[in-house]
């Protein structure tokens, strides 16, 4: 059997489209994708195994800017990825000034899009005033843009693994416990796994998110460099899902996708 080129730890969103892009790109190439969940798993330990996801480019940050706007043009055209992508429109709360920002970012990379900074009382109308009674205290503008969205964060994940292995990429179900090194190099030649099986590899690509300062670690706990250090600082999501019944189901169904800061003393957003 021909040697492996690549092995990819983690089949989130990282693993799973660095494996499609890899594969797109070098066909001939021998590429195994390596998580701890089933191919055919209802649930993964992913923090992009989740029910949906923003797309958006609005950000601070012009590079962040450009970058999305890219991404955003494949969720909107590409046939990958364009059945999982909704075009709802984003109502951005700030009081930080980030409306102007993200207008100036638009304006300076010569996007034009569905863009609008508004006043309070003119933004508590949109959308059918579903949003007439948030708090905006300190708010002077609200941030529209109608170009952005959001993505079945599940269904579109699966897909993209999917679509990897259908063009020959191979998927294997393992628990990855440690990162396997050279003798004498100390290069990193593959990972072992639970079983004790060492899967050799030309080249080795972690994409295992709030798993990887602990698998560094482990992997070598006397080599310090390799560690993680503050480099990597693992964060958590908390989530609410609310049932709705039809009668909100018809206030809702159109809504965008809404954001809103707070104060720092209630936490970040």
């Amino acid at each position: 059997m021909a040697p492996i080129n690549y092995i990819i730890v983690g089949s989130g969103v990282f693993g799973a489209s660095t494996a499609l892009y890899l594969i797109r790109k070098y066909p001939k190439a021998r590429i195994c994708l390596v998580d701890r969940n089933a191919f055919s798993a209802p649930t993964r330990v992913a923090a992009s195994w989740d029910w949906n996801k923003v797309v958006r480019a609005d950000y601070n940050d012009i590079v962040y800017t450009k970058m999305a706007l890219e991404a955003r043009d494949l969720w909107k055209d590409d046939p990958l990825w364009n059945p999982f992508y909704h075009e709802s429109g984003i109502y951005w709360i700030s009081a930080t000034g980030f409306a102007k920002q993200v207008l100036e970012n638009f304006d300076k990379l010569g996007v034009k899009a569905e863009l609008f900074s508004y006043p309070v009382e003119e933004a508590r109308s949109h959308y059918a005033g579903i949003f007439k009674d948030a708090d905006y205290t300190g708010i002077k503008e609200v941030l529209v843009n109608k170009t952005s969205g959001w993505a079945d964060a599940k269904d579109v994940l699966q897909k993209v693994i999917e679509t990897a292995v259908e063009l020959g990429v191979e998927y294997i179900e393992a628990e990855v416990t440690s990162l396997a090194f050279e003798a004498g190099n100390g290069n990193c030649k593959g990972v072992i796994t639970q079983t004790g099986e060492t899967v050799v590899a030309e080249r080795t690509i972690l994409c295992t998110g709030a798993f990887t300062a602990k698998l560094l670690a482990d992997s070598a706990p006397e080599r310090t460099t390799l560690h993680a250090g503050d480099r990597i600082v693992a964060a958590a999501v908390a989530e609410a899902i609310a049932p709705l019944n039809s009668e909100q189901i018809k206030t809702f169904s159109s809504m965008p996708v809404a954001i809103q800061e707070v104060p720092a003393e209630k936490g970040q957003f």
